[in-house]
């Protein structure tokens, strides 16, 4: 791998652990509280009452308690994946520029004859960074934050600690899937039990909470719904949320493929290698 020796059990590179201002670090603890919260007041206010754990077996509302076993699996085989993929895209490098030839600025010429750039400077030299003292392939950006060059860099997100780049774009994309999937599987089973605890007259703690839980998780699906669509819409153009702000789409080489077949032909593109046949070459955006 271009990115050291370290890398996980998928051959993708391990971030080095982080070394400056730990403040950073309270957004993805954010995160990992809002999630622990809401699975606490899902499983307690809603699970558990489906279940009828406390129930007497001949009292027990078959039923519901069907209902409470498939929401129960469900749910727990969502937030699993969910938090398989923050994970991931917390500790996966998302892939910097290799120390070596044709990237740096000893590199011989014969190293970059064979380079196909589509991106330069307006008077055609390759793009450089000044503070990596490296040239940049194509979609690289330094990240300040990061303090390193970006491959194919989306963006840097403060909720991961980390940018969203070549190597982990596609759990930062699974990610947001499992949010919004879990988010409204929540928010569409837990009616009921909103609806129960009102029409019983329940305490004020049981009330509370599942309204609260459910009020979190439609708020969170809120946001999530459309920000996910828009990273559908992304993939499926073939851009990052860098080349949208900039309002311009990667150049074309003449013969070669272009970045905006559609999300179909890109992951072949980059899961395959369509000019020389090699299986597995390419790692697209979502894998």
């Amino acid at each position: 791998m271009p990115d050291g020796p370290n890398e996980t059990p998928f051959h993708e590179p391990l971030r080095e652990p982080p070394s400056k201002d730990p403040l950073k670090m309270l957004p993805v603890l954010f995160i990992l509280s809002t999630i622990t919260s809401l699975y606490l007041m899902y499983v307690i206010c809603h699970c558990m009452p489906m279940l009828q754990l406390s129930v007497s077996s001949g009292s027990v509302n078959n039923d519901m308690y069907v209902r409470g076993v498939v929401e129960t699996s469900i749910f727990h085989g969502i937030t699993f994946m969910l938090l398989f993929c923050y994970i991931r895209c917390v500790m996966v490098h998302p892939g910097t520029v290799p120390n070596k030839e044709p990237w740096l600025y000893s590199s011989s010429p014969s190293a970059v004859a064979n380079l196909q750039l589509r991106e330069t400077k307006a008077g055609g030299e390759r793009r450089h960074c000044k503070w990596c003292g490296k040239y940049k392939p194509d979609r690289c950006h330094h990240c300040r934050p990061c303090n390193t060059c970006i491959l194919k860099m989306d963006h840097h997100c403060p909720w991961i600690y980390n940018c969203v780049g070549f190597h982990n774009y596609k759990y930062f994309f699974l990610l947001l899937f499992y949010t919004v999937l879990d988010t409204h599987f929540m928010v569409w089973t837990m009616t009921e039990s909103m609806i129960r605890v009102v029409d019983q007259s329940s305490d004020f703690a049981p009330m509370f909470f599942t309204l609260f839980g459910m009020t979190l998780a439609a708020f969170l699906a809120f946001l999530a719904t459309p920000f996910f669509g828009f990273h559908c819409w992304l993939t499926a153009m073939g851009l990052t949320t860098i080349e949208f702000c900039e309002k311009r789409l990667p150049k074309k080489i003449s013969g070669g493929p272009s970045w905006t077949f559609g999300l179909l032909c890109r992951l072949l593109r980059e899961r395959f290698d369509l000019e020389s046949g090699l299986f597995w070459k390419h790692a697209g955006c979502l894998g």
